[in-house]
């Protein structure tokens, strides 16, 4: 596949050529003008590209070439942290404080993402608790369930 990229951001630029090419159903090689040794289509190949993509041990890896005159990669990122089941659950619910005299009392409502549901009170209390609450002796109270 050839693209044509432009710039992103304040400086517009002209269009940069980018060839993604499938090496042998191994991998996908990617060639950027004026980084690769060819991006002409001619006489690509995954030893003149900027960047591997391919699969190994199940695993998506990707390797960069951010050096030029090097021949190993300079970077290899294994992606498998980006896979859908690592994602971390949302939880979604409402934060209570208990007053002296047992009384649920409505804080507010809340969306996060945590690892885990002490996670998400964590951070749901580093946002939204008072200081006052616990100066005063109230403690808080969760009710929520895991949406997404």
């Amino acid at each position: 596949m050839h693209a044509e990229i432009r710039g992103v951001g304040i400086e517009e630029s002209e269009p940069v050529s980018v060839i993604v090419k499938s090496e042998n159903s191994t991998g996908l090689s990617i060639h950027i003008a004026d980084y690769a040794a060819d991006v002409s289509g001619s006489t690509n190949s995954a030893e003149d590209a900027v960047a591997f993509l391919e699969i190994r041990g199940g695993k998506p890896i990707l390797r960069v070439w951010a050096d030029i005159n090097s021949d190993e990669p300079t970077h290899i990122i294994d992606l498998s942290g980006a896979h859908v089941s690592c994602r971390y659950p949302t939880f979604k619910g409402n934060l209570y404080y208990i007053d002296h005299d047992g009384i649920k009392c409505h804080i507010c409502d809340f969306e996060e993402t945590g690892e885990t549901a002490a996670a998400m009170e964590k951070k749901v209390l580093d946002q939204l608790w008072d200081d006052r609450l616990d100066a005063s002796g109230c403690s808080p109270h969760f009710e929520y369930e895991i949406v997404g």
